[in-house]
């Protein structure tokens, strides 16, 4: 093992031989499952026990998804402080908190009895899954430089296979009767019960595998055997697309691209944010049965896999701003073919999952490939928490928004027209975005402890700290 300088620290060992797979891919696969598990039971999953939460609390679609303020303005506030966080502490004590929080929140949603319990214990899920998400996304970014795109295309993934969960999960509320398959159902109380005790069981797995970055175990990033090339140039200089620019959360904030990045991802969370919540009962007033329905479900995020690992490659090998605003234009044509589905016309759901695969299957790639492009690795929670403040204000607003129209026009497509114009915003905004110039000092592997070692020939001393 070397420093940057190309000088062995003074006493330091150094591996005979590097490990067959590189520790950062052990990381990706560990996301991915607990992204699925996640993304099925409370992101996707959400949309399959709405209609029977109204049906048993006598609530109205509007007054369930007010939940979705509050939640909102908890996860502002809360995901900048736990991205700060996951850049000074790690991932490991945020997905403690998270698993934990999120597993005793759903325990305690089989108790409601009220609309304010039921605000209560919902955000407090959600809440708590920002821990875990603002753990393991950042911790896949910052093991990977030059395959950071397909990093996070693998590691997105799991969101993608979520969409396995929903059949499961619907026949664990309603109850399926198919053949030798029969089973009662445990309704919507039960399941989050279940739920809950799932993430509980999971917490320590992932505690003990994710880790901060390679440098904390004697690695460089994407198994390399020398660091990434870092820029040294000062604020507003051009910068080679091939070095890594590394920028400090303050740095960063003071530019336009985060600024420009921000509100274009806000933009392109809106659908999303809405059919989580929505899908069902919206297919359902355009004539899909409650079980087509779900079956679609297990379609949506599922057609988003050739565009996460399309986009994830695109975004390794082409420009990232411009890989980016193509995945924004192909979801914007996306949300506009939803506004037209109808039962009727089985082929234009088709259609829409065929954009709507490419387009969002590429903005959650590209977005987080984009950010690590601009910022860098040095900052990269902090930042990743400043961004989810106007993406969850649009998580918080559009299912809200969409609850208001469909009660008051009878319809949703008012609302996804607007989310579409909304997301073709996205196209220009991202084009505009230009990288910043920005100092700031990168990351120097910690001694390896390995058994498999040999001591390195004393040289001139260099201390083991940041690389200038």
């Amino acid at each position: 093992m070397t420093l940057p300088n190309g000088i062995p620290p003074q006493g330091a060992i150094v591996p005979k031989k590097k490990p067959r797979i590189f520790y950062g891919w052990w990381i990706v696969i560990a996301s991915v499952f607990l992204n699925i598990v996640f993304g099925g039971i409370l992101f996707y999953g959400f949309t399959l026990v709405i209609d029977p939460i109204t049906e048993e609390m006598n609530w109205t679609k509007t007054q369930i998804t007010g939940a979705y303020l509050f939640m909102g303005l908890g996860i502002g506030i809360l995901a900048p402080l736990l991205g700060w966080m996951f850049d000074k502490v790690g991932p490991r004590p945020l997905l403690a908190f998270g698993l934990t929080g999120l597993g005793f929140s759903l325990i305690m949603l089989h108790s409601v009895d009220s609309l304010i319990w039921f605000y209560l214990w919902f955000s407090l899920a959600n809440a708590s899954s920002v821990g875990m998400w603002m753990a393991v996304g950042p911790a896949v970014a910052n093991w990977f430089v030059r395959m950071r795109g397909r990093a996070v295309g693998i590691y997105s993934l799991g969101f993608a296979f979520a969409g396995f969960m929903a059949p499961p999960f619907l026949w664990l509320v309603d109850g399926v009767d198919y053949g030798w398959l029969v089973f009662a159902g445990v309704g919507w109380r039960d399941a989050f019960f279940i739920a809950g005790i799932v993430f509980l069981i999971m917490m320590p797995i992932a505690v003990l595998i994710i880790r901060h970055r390679p440098e904390d175990i004697g690695l460089y990033p994407d198994g390399a055997d020398e660091p990434p090339a870092e820029t040294t140039m000062s604020s507003g200089a051009a910068v080679s697309d091939d070095v890594e620019v590394n920028s400090t959360a303050s740095q960063a904030l003071r530019t336009s691209a985060f600024w420009l990045l921000a509100v274009a991802s806000a933009f392109g969370f809106l659908a999303i944010a809405t059919l989580q919540v929505h899908w069902v009962p919206y297919l359902g007033s355009t004539g899909f049965t409650r079980e087509t329905a779900a079956f679609y479900l297990t379609l949506l995020p599922l057609s988003t896999v050739m565009g996460r690992l399309t986009f994830g490659f695109l975004a390794d090998f082409m420009d990232k701003r411009r890989v980016t605003a193509l995945a924004f234009g192909v979801q914007a044509c996306a949300v506009f073919t939803l506004a037209w589905v109808d039962e009727s016309r089985q082929w234009s759901i088709f259609l829409f999952l065929g954009f709507w695969g490419f387009g969002f299957g590429g903005t959650v790639v590209t977005r987080m490939a984009l950010q690590g492009f601009l910022f860098g690795r040095n900052s990269f929670g902090a930042l990743q928490g400043a961004l989810s403040m106007t993406s969850e204000a649009g998580f918080a607003l559009a299912p809200f928004i969409a609850s208001l129209v469909f009660e008051g026009m009878g319809t949703y497509r008012p609302a996804f027209l607007a989310f579409a114009f909304l997301c073709f915003m996205s196209v220009p905004l991202t084009l505009l975005i230009r990288r910043p110039g920005l100092a700031a000092r990168g990351f120097v592997p910690a001694i390896r402890t390995d058994d498999d070692v040999e001591e390195a020939p004393d040289e001139e001393p260099a201390p083991a700290t940041r690389a200038p």
